[in-house]
């Protein structure tokens, strides 16, 4: 009977961590861009978390720095507009936009259990090479992505 316990708790306790090899995962991306003619910097830091090959979420976090206050307000309604707009489309998205000593940060968070990646996908066609068969976004085809336009991954 003390074995049939043991055996019930290990059992418990292998179905509760999963017997998988699909380990979780955090990769950051970075990407800088200084634009002197139109007199900001944006920094952008990209950070994919999933498990196996598949991402659950990213959480992105984007710094618009300048001294033209109206380059900053456009930033400001820009990023606020778009993160919005694709949130009442495909839902997923939060978003907090602040600003402090001639910056913007804006913190996006995508959770791709949440979006409606299929819908997404269908308006997007492109996207369809970084998601599975079931819809699931692939962290390679994000880092992939994030690559494409200049950024550095680790």
């Amino acid at each position: 009977m003390k074995y049939v316990k043991i055996l019930s708790l290990v059992f418990v306790v292998a179905l509760l961590a999963g017997c998988g090899n699909e380990k979780e995962f955090t990769t950051t991306c970075t990407l800088t861009s200084n634009d002197v003619v139109n007199n900001y910097k944006l920094d952008t830091e990209y950070k994919i978390y999933g498990k196996g090959k598949v991402a659950n979420k990213v959480v992105t976090i984007e710094t618009v720095t300048s001294d033209d206050e109206d380059i900053l307000d456009y930033f400001e309604d820009t990023l606020k507009e778009t993160y919005d707009s694709v949130n009442e489309i495909y839902g997923g998205y939060t978003n907090t936009i602040k600003k402090e000593d001639n910056k913007i940060i804006s913190e996006t968070t995508i959770d791709y259990n949440k979006m409606d990646l299929k819908k997404y996908v269908e308006d997007n066609s492109i996207i369809k090479s970084y998601v599975n068969s079931n819809n699931e976004m692939l962290a390679e085809g994000l880092q992939t992505l994030y690559e494409s336009l200049g950024a550095t991954c680790k």
